[in-house]
């Protein structure tokens, strides 16, 4: 019985233990820099993957981790639209996610970064 207990107590230890752990972040993936016409926008991976409510998947919506390795954004979202049935251009994704998770994150109350029509806020030249 106490061994059971032991082993129930230790085990639910380690549960809590690996949920609780920050994803693990390529060191050159913890602060990306993406090239714009309006300038550099710096994205720290790191500190958006320490968000509490922040999953990966919440960004990287296409991954499966039985697939390989993520794969990066414009893979699949492209500088220009090349077709009706392709992912969205790059632009209109980051805008879209990135703006849309701080106003709602701005909306519950909590503090967010940029918001929209203040461009220079992310774009740095």
């Amino acid at each position: 019985m106490t061994l059971r207990l032991f082993m129930l107590l230790a085990l639910a230890c380690c549960a809590g233990q690996v949920a609780s752990e920050e994803p693990v972040i390529p060191t050159e993936k913890e602060t990306i820099e993406f090239q714009t016409r309006l300038g550099v926008v710096t994205f720290r991976h790191q500190m958006h993957a320490g968000l509490s409510a922040t999953e990966c998947t919440t960004c990287h919506h296409t991954f499966k981790a039985e697939e390989g390795p993520v794969q990066a954004c414009h893979t699949c979202h492209e500088h220009k639209k090349p077709s009706a049935d392709a992912a969205p251009k790059a632009k209109t994704a980051f805008h879209t996610r990135c703006i849309g998770c701080h106003e709602y994150t701005t909306e519950q109350g909590d503090p967010a970064g940029p918001l929209k029509k203040k461009c220079k806020l992310c774009h740095v030249k």
